[in-house]
C-alpha cells in the first residue's frame, strides 16, 4: 500500500510541475463559465403611481463568455456577454404607499425570463503562478426579456458587477475558473440584481515567457 501511494504522489507531482512552474504571462484569453443564479426581489415604477413588485423568481442559470487582456502582470482588462434564464417568478400589484391590494393583480406569472448582458472592466490577480485569488469589477448594459413592458423612457439599462474568485492552472495556457459574482442593475425598467456562483475554464489565444 506504501508503495502505491508514493507512485501516485510521484505521479501528481510529475504531472503539476511544469504546471505550477510556468513562469510566463499570456496575452490574450477567451473563457467559459455557467452556474447557478439568484434573483433578490425588487420593483418597477408605474406611470400610475403603483409599482409591481419582482417577487419569488429564486434560482436561475447563468452562462457568460469572457475575453481577458493581460496589460500588467497582475492587471487584466475583461470584457464578458453574459446570459441568465430564470423559470419561475410574477410582478405583484403594489401600492404607491408601499401596501398590497387585497385582490392580488399578477403579471409574468411561471413566465420565463431571460437577462443579457455585456460588460467591460478590470480584473486583479493577487498571484499570477499557481492558484490564483482576484478580483474584479465590471460595468455594462443588459436587457431583460420576458417581462410586460409598460415603462418605455429607459433606452440605456446600466449595470455594474462586482466578483472574486480563484483560477488554478490545469496545463499551460489553460486555467480552472471559478468566482461569485453580484450583478446590480441600478438603471432602467427592472432594476433588479442577483447574485451568481460560476465555474468554467479560460484558454490562452498567445502565451509569452518572461
Amino acid at each position: 500500500m506504501k508503495r502505491i501511494f508514493l507512485a501516485c504522489l510521484a505521479a501528481i507531482c510529475c504531472f503539476c510541475s511544469p504546471v505550477f512552474a510556468q513562469s510566463g504571462r499570456w496575452i490574450h484569453q477567451i473563457g467559459v463559465e455557467i452556474g447557478p443564479q439568484y434573483v433578490f426581489n425588487a420593483t418597477v415604477k408605474a406611470p400610475d403611481g403603483q409599482t409591481r413588485t419582482l417577487q419569488d423568481v429564486g434560482l436561475g442559470l447563468g452562462a457568460a463568455v469572457n475575453y481577458y487582456y493581460q496589460f500588467d502582470r497582475a492587471l487584466f482588462l475583461s470584457v464578458s456577454g453574459v446570459v441568465g434564464y430564470f423559470a419561475n417568478g410574477y410582478f405583484r400589484l403594489q401600492n404607491a404607499d408601499g401596501s398590497f391590494p387585497v385582490v392580488n393583480s399578477y403579471y409574468f406569472k411561471n413566465n420565463a425570463l431571460l437577462n443579457l448582458a455585456l460588460t467591460a472592466g478590470l480584473r486583479y490577480n493577487f498571484t499570477v503562478t499557481g492558484v490564483q485569488p482576484y478580483v474584479g469589477l465590471e460595468f455594462g448594459s443588459y436587457t431583460v426579456g420576458g417581462i410586460p413592458r409598460e415603462d418605455n423612457g429607459a433606452a440605456i439599462n446600466l449595470a455594474a458587477t462586482p466578483k472574486l474568485g480563484v483560477r488554478i492552472p490545469l496545463q499551460p495556457g489553460l486555467n480552472f475558473d471559478a468566482s461569485a459574482k453580484l450583478m446590480y442593475m441600478f438603471s432602467g425598467y427592472v432594476p433588479f440584481s442577483y447574485a451568481s456562483v460560476n465555474a468554467g475554464v479560460s484558454y490562452s489565444l498567445s502565451y509569452a515567457n518572461d
